[in-house]
């Protein structure tokens, strides 16, 4: 009986292999399909071209072509990509370097993985005839500024000849440029992707603006980045690697072929205009193919700027506590791309 027994049990445990194996083979078969990994992107607002990469990569399937299943979600005024990604609601996303830092300054072990606006998306406009030879003209004059952490800049331009934003008068600013428009301030803060585009369509050409760049003042904070935790680029350091690729070659995409572009970007959210959408990648790519990025690879990163950034945010108030520029960005996953020479440069 113990022999009936033990070749029974033989028996079993050779057709459990048998079973194993052939389902390990399954898996290897030509044409069967693995499970793909999936990845919660959080954009930084709603889509539109400032986010064409990622919305062609989507599109064209190169996040799919590497194993990916990428929800690409929006975002609005009352959503922060950073928060999302730091409670582990999204797993990677877009934003602007200032929220990983302010974000490590409070511990918060956030990390910018590429970098794809090299420049602040920010500039500082008045009509001519409100023009300024000196920051200190705007002495006791209204400007319009996104607050909340986002007049960091301004506050810093300021400081550079001995102002503070005591010394003019803050109107907050929404999301419309008529205000500006009607004269209820002299100074707007802009977007060289939107806001100003929209002052431009309104008749106010170069010749009929002034245009002032934090970046003269050395208050530049760079703009749109990507990124994710420590902890999620540790756990899935392929699938981070992977997303970037694919993001990068919809960003190269874009580059190449910005008609095209547009059309998936107006397919993805049908309420945008073309015009203004077209304008807009043409300033969205000004950002993002410039700089060191036309020699280096497009996500360059580098700790001038957020050496730069940080300074900018401590001084003006926003963050209580120092942070190591060299711990904000973490290049080792784009560096592995840019490394494959996959990453476009002018010649």
């Amino acid at each position: 009986m113990a022999r009936v027994k033990l070749r029974w049990l033989v028996l079993i445990v050779a057709l459990v292999a048998l079973a194993l194996a052939g389902g390990f083979l399954l898996l290897q078969r030509p044409g069967h399909k693995v499970a793909a990994e999936k990845i919660r992107f959080r954009l930084q607002w709603f889509p539109q071209a400032q986010f064409a990469g990622y919305i062609v990569a989507n599109a064209l399937g190169y996040y799919a072509q590497r194993g990916l299943d990428v929800e690409v979600r929006p975002a609005g005024p009352d959503l922060k990509p950073q928060m999302a990604v730091a409670a582990g609601t999204d797993d990677i996303a877009v934003g602007v370097s200032n929220q990983v830092i302010a974000a490590r300054s409070n511990g918060v072990p956030l990390v910018i993985i590429a970098q794809l606006f090299q420049d602040s998306a920010n500039r500082y406009v008045l009509k001519k005839k409100n023009a300024i030879g000196s920051l200190t003209d705007l002495r006791g004059r209204k400007v319009g500024l996104w607050l909340g952490g986002d007049e960091a800049e301004f506050v810093a331009m300021l400081k550079t000849v001995g102002m503070t934003l005591n010394d003019v008068v803050v109107v907050p600013e929404g999301f419309s440029v008529t205000p500006f428009l009607h004269d209820e301030y002299v100074l707007s803060q802009v977007t060289t992707y939107n806001e100003l585009i929209q002052i431009q369509d309104q008749g106010y050409g170069d010749d009929k603006l002034q245009v002032l760049s934090p970046g003269s003042y050395e208050a530049a904070i760079v703009s749109d980045m990507v990124f994710t935790t420590e902890q999620f680029l540790k756990n899935h350091r392929d699938a981070s690697r992977k997303f970037l690729e694919a993001s990068l070659e919809g960003w190269l995409y874009c580059i190449e072929n910005p008609d095209e572009a547009v059309d998936i970007v107006l397919k993805s959210n049908p309420e945008l205009r073309r015009e203004h959408q077209t304008k807009q990648l043409r300033a969205v790519l000004g950002l993002i193919w410039s700089g060191e990025a036309r020699t280096k690879g497009i996500g360059y990163m580098d700790a001038a700027y957020y050496r730069t950034a940080e300074k900018v945010l401590f001084g003006s108030g926003q963050i209580k506590n120092h942070v190591d520029a060299s711990t904000v960005f973490d290049a080792s996953v784009w560096n592995e791309i840019n490394s494959t020479e996959k990453l476009p440069r002018s010649p």
